[in-house]
């Protein structure tokens, strides 16, 4: 059976252009036409099965960028490309330091077309979809095109910032925070959220607090994620280093013995305890555990307890909530876990007890004892 020719919607006001494209792509695909914005927004309409778009970033009355945001937020699965006469060593540059999203200069080369439709329509792992673009991708179109506008941005809790664009002219970046430049840096490093765009008035495109070039904000900008990503690289390798440091066998076992005592006294206190244990929360593994049940295995409960602490501290981040998670209480028809993390340390002490126990009283008892279990075990 022959696999199914793909479809693309070729726009460009020059119907010489369009006609000499679908030409180019007709042994691979079946080729729509379409010469201005509200024709190519009605046969998008009209076809659901459209897997590209090849737009020119110029157009008459509503331009190709128009069209993208269109396709974001109505088909945002069809992949895109962006062609331009325009086209720059600063834009080529931008573009393949972005490479979310992929742009042909004009005129075309035939191969090189064809090449270019073949990879994203074919290639697993390789997509230009619209919801995958970043922010930073967005100015550059909004910068090909020329555009006058006022960005105005919000991330997910809720910061705003506004950037003034005009052209590869950004003529003022504000949050509440920062002007200028750093303004602009703090905004690109947002994480998720949305933005707005609006026409700039006459009397905005005269409001020239600090004209700084888009082509040098967004190279400075990647010059500075390359650096923040070196030192972090850096710092996580020292942490890492330090982390694997062993402790001196004498200093561990006098560290083990101390917890073993504050264990065996925590036991006395709670009646109806079948196990107890300090644990690392990152490796899973006791530092000291015992147990009165030769058939309750201590280190299976503390690795999965262990990662039931990492799951609750990831959904606290997730609302904003935490990281600071005090305890987690398990209950069953045959025993009751209860798992206190120690502050600024990632370790925490599980009680495993029988279900007539008073988990009540060991929680109280548990957080008498926290300031002991902390003198003894390693902090962060």
């Amino acid at each position: 059976m022959n696999q199914k020719r793909p479809t693309i919607l070729l726009v460009d006001n020059d119907e010489a252009i369009i006609s000499s494209v679908r030409e180019h792509l007709s042994s691979y695909a079946d080729c729509r036409g379409a010469t201005s914005y509200e024709e190519a927004i009605s046969t998008l309409e009209g076809e659901a099965g459209i897997a590209l778009v090849i737009t020119d970033i110029r157009l008459p009355g509503r331009d190709g960028f128009d069209l993208l945001l269109w396709l974001r937020e109505h088909r945002p699965k069809v992949k895109v490309v962006m062609t331009t006469a325009y086209g720059s060593p600063a834009v080529r540059s931008l573009a393949k330091q972005q490479g979310a999203v992929m742009y042909l200069e004009k005129p075309f080369e035939p191969k090189k077309l064809m090449d270019t439709v073949q990879m994203i329509l074919e290639r697993t792992g390789f997509s230009v979809a619209i919801q995958d673009m970043e922010f930073t991708d967005l100015l550059q179109f909004l910068s090909f095109a020329g555009r006058a506008v006022k960005v105005q941005v919000t991330n997910n809790i809720g910061e705003e910032g506004e950037i003034g664009l005009q052209g590869d002219t950004v003529l003022w970046v504000r949050t509440s925070a920062q002007i200028g430049e750093e303004a602009f840096f703090e905004i690109v490093r947002w994480k998720g959220g949305g933005f707005e765009m609006k026409p700039l008035s006459k009397e905005e495109k005269g409001n020239k607090e600090d004209e700084i070039s888009l082509s040098y904000l967004l190279l400075e900008g990647a010059r500075r994620q390359d650096e923040d990503l070196l030192s972090k690289t850096k710092e996580e390798t020292t942490k890492k280093e330090k982390e694997e440091e062993p402790e001196p066998p004498k200093e561990r076992a006098s560290r083990v013995r101390a917890i073993t005592v504050l264990l065996e006294e925590l036991e006395r206190e709670i009646p109806d305890v079948i196990a107890a244990a300090v644990v690392s929360i990152d490796e899973g593994v006791p530092l000291v555990a015992t147990t009165n049940d030769p058939a309750f295995d201590v280190d299976i409960v503390a690795a999965y307890y262990a990662e039931v602490i990492k799951t609750n501290e990831k959904a606290l981040e997730a609302l904003h909530k935490g990281p600071m998670l005090e305890e987690v209480l398990v209950t069953t028809d045959a025993f009751s876990l209860v798992v206190k993390p120690l502050p600024d340390t990632r370790f925490y002490v599980g009680l495993v007890m029988a279900q007539k126990g008073n988990v009540g009283m060991a929680r109280t008892v548990m957080k008498r004892y926290e300031k002991r279990f902390l003198e003894t075990v390693p902090a962060d």
